[in-house]
């Protein structure tokens, strides 16, 4: 490679400068956030497709966001394209899996698998091509989004283990009121509703689409901020028909020997596509009160505060009263807590519940949900506040060592599921009574409502096998709606 890993890295430091404003800088209401998936590895036009992009966005001294296939980044490499690689650079790199359409995709290889052996195998899969990008960049990935539509639940532990702190990507099989939400410790920029948008090449289509940004912009602005997602391929801008779909379409997985270039579109028809995006992208540029940001940045708009100050008394009742009326994440006003958080806190609020004194706040630690689901469990009972509070402390070691909540919580000898503790719990804590056993109750997670069903029309990409289903993956996404809930937008300064 003729650039050196020096000059990207330096390229990547006065991105990093540029990106993290003082904190005397007054942010704007409304942020935007471009995206590319930058995947396509087979038609070599894909490449100067995307090197025009990024310079579109360095010139007017803005960055997008170039999520990469691992093989885009090791064939512009082999390639030479040492020119595309430093326009890239000066954007923000993310990830966007090894081979994107190369079956298995991670539905694929994951659609079987249990909760931890899907984790496994997305590391071992997906971690060999996210080496490569940071060889090729220099830098840790910002994000990421699935192939097409091969989402899996499993991802968001790997992401954690590889310090990918953002889900960026537009998919249905996870939503919370078509906002940012938290899902297994990541926050997700994953179904924003109208606030997703994108524009068409045509004159009457590029009038359209402004219009529709400034009527989003108006609206987020009335509900006191919010974050506006725009996402293309930079190979759309050169191509007819998609890269994967010449070749991998129904499961078909020729070899790499008889890949097929897809169609190109005609010097006139490019030359259409890219300037209308850059009339769209200066129309979002130069309208006020507009900040663009990468996903290096959304984190920093979106921090979870549930971890950086303890739970105070307050907060536990409210966490158990709101127990007791549904089992689904908890708004305490400045912060949100998950139903695993929630019931973390009161298990360890019981176990530091010392008689008639009660701890004046507690501190958590994140745990995911349950792996599986218990085939034996009790549904009735009587239990002592002691035998509670023993389970609490077995629950809270189980999260420290695994950082998993246990499928099935053992009660003085019997096997009760999490929702049935959680509810429970909560009836103890609320309860000003220390004299009377406590009757145990029966929860249903009701934030699993926030994890789609499996369905045909969950699975329509072009991509996947015909009759593609995952209904056992789906199951382990519910398992882990313990943790979704929605992110809080940072108040502006």
């Amino acid at each position: 490679m003729k650039a050196s890993w020096l000059l990207v890295t330096a390229v990547v430091f006065v991105q990093l400068s540029t990106t993290f404003a003082s904190p005397a800088e007054k942010s704007p209401t409304v942020y935007v956030t471009f995206w590319f998936d930058t995947e396509d590895f087979i038609l070599p036009q894909a490449d100067d497709a995307a090197k025009r992009l990024a310079e579109m966005f360095s010139s007017r001294n803005v960055q997008a966001t170039f999520k990469i296939v691992g093989e885009k980044a090791r064939v512009l490499e082999e390639r030479g394209r040492d020119d595309v690689i430093l326009a890239l650079a000066k954007n923000d790199i993310a990830y966007h899996s090894t081979y994107h359409s190369v079956h298995p995709t991670p539905s694929e290889y994951s659609r079987d698998l249990s909760w931890h052996e899907g984790v496994s195998e997305f590391v071992r899969r997906e971690g060999a091509g996210l080496e490569t990008l940071r060889r090729v960049f220099g830098v840790n990935a910002s994000c990421y989004g699935q192939p097409g539509g091969s989402w899996t639940p499993q991802s968001y532990a790997a992401l954690r283990a590889f310090g990918i702190p953002l889900y960026l990507d537009e998919t249905s099989h996870v939503n919370v009121n078509d906002r940012p939400f938290w899902y297994c410790g990541v926050l997700n920029i994953l179904r924003l509703g109208d606030c997703v948008m994108r524009t068409g090449w045509a004159d009457e289509e590029v009038k359209a689409a402004c219009a529709k940004f400034d009527r989003v912009q108006a609206k987020l602005i009335r509900e006191g901020g919010g974050i506006i997602s725009i996402y293309y391929h930079p190979c759309e801008f050169v191509h007819r028909q998609f890269w994967d779909g010449v070749n991998f379409s129904y499961g078909a997985n020729p070899p790499r020997s008889e890949w097929k270039l897809p169609p190109m579109k005609s010097d006139e028809e490019q030359e259409q596509a890219f300037h209308a995006f850059e009339t769209y992208l200066d129309h979002i540029v130069r309208r006020p009160g507009v900040r663009l940001v990468t996903a290096r940045e959304i984190p920093t708009l979106y921090p979870d505060r549930v971890y950086s100050h303890p739970l105070t008394q307050r907060d536990i009742q409210a966490i158990a009263r709101a127990f007791q009326e549904g089992l689904s994440y908890v708004d305490l006003g400045s912060r949100i807590v998950s139903a695993a958080e929630g019931l973390l806190a009161l298990c360890r609020f019981v176990t530091q519940t010392d008689g008639g004194s009660q701890p004046e706040e507690v501190t958590l630690n994140f745990a995911y949900g349950p792996a599986s689901v218990p085939q034996r469990f009790v549904t009735e009972g009587t239990f002592s506040r002691n035998a509670l509070q023993q389970a609490a402390q077995e629950a809270l070691d189980i999260v420290r060592t695994a950082g998993q909540l246990p499928s099935v919580i053992w009660v003085a000898g019997e096997p009760v599921r999490p929702e049935d503790f959680a509810v429970t719990l909560a009836s103890a804590v609320a309860s000003q009574d220390d004299s009377v056993d406590i009757l145990l109750r029966n929860g249903e997670l009701e934030a699993k409502k926030y994890i789609a069903d499996d369905s045909p029309g969950l699975w329509g990409w072009v991509i996947f096998p015909k009759d593609f289903n995952a209904p056992h993956m789906m199951e382990i996404a519910k398992l882990q709606a313990w943790t979704i809930k929605p992110a809080i937008l940072r108040k502006s300064t």
